[in-house]
């Protein structure tokens, strides 16, 4: 009867010692799952913001051809037109940033569709295709395919 109750007890503590393994391994799956939507989501606002310094770069880039092709006898000086653009430029900012606030699920289609897109960029970066070209199919600008790839890259950072 002593070798029934020894075979027993050990039994019993190897079924404890694997169930507690089991949840350990379920905890530590769900916090890697929390841990990559953080990363995705980061990205995500870094994307966004990366695509709108973007298309501000662009806009001061035609802001500044045009100064450049007017005639400084123009009523103002180049610097007082310079400031309104600025102005306006920031006005502009102010109010997608209130758009972003209030956007509900629209924010989360968007953000769906620009994890698609990062998906795409690293399967296209996988399969050999050079930045440049990644830019060109998925009409990205060069810098943000640059930015994504090189944060995808980079080593994991331990939270």
């Amino acid at each position: 009867m002593p070798e029934f109750i020894n075979s027993e007890v050990i039994a019993m503590i190897f079924d404890g010692v694997l169930v507690t393994s089991v949840i350990g391994l379920w905890l530590l799956w769900g916090q890697q799952v929390k841990q990559r939507k953080n990363i995705e989501k980061t990205l995500v606002e870094a994307s966004t913001q990366l695509q709108e310094a973007t298309m501000m770069l662009n806009q001061a880039l035609v802001q500044i051809q045009d100064l450049q092709d007017r005639p400084d006898s123009e009523d103002g000086s180049i610097e007082e037109r310079a400031s309104e653009h600025e102005e306006a430029a920031m006005e502009e900012v102010k109010q997608r940033i209130k758009q972003r606030a209030s956007t509900g699920k629209e924010g989360e289609s968007e953000t769906s569709a620009n994890i698609s897109q990062v998906a795409q960029m690293l399967r296209l970066e996988r399969e050999g295709m050079s930045p440049e070209k990644i830019a060109e199919k998925l009409n990205i600008p060069l810098a943000q395919i640059k930015l994504m790839l090189m944060l995808q890259s980079s080593p994991k950072i331990e939270q």
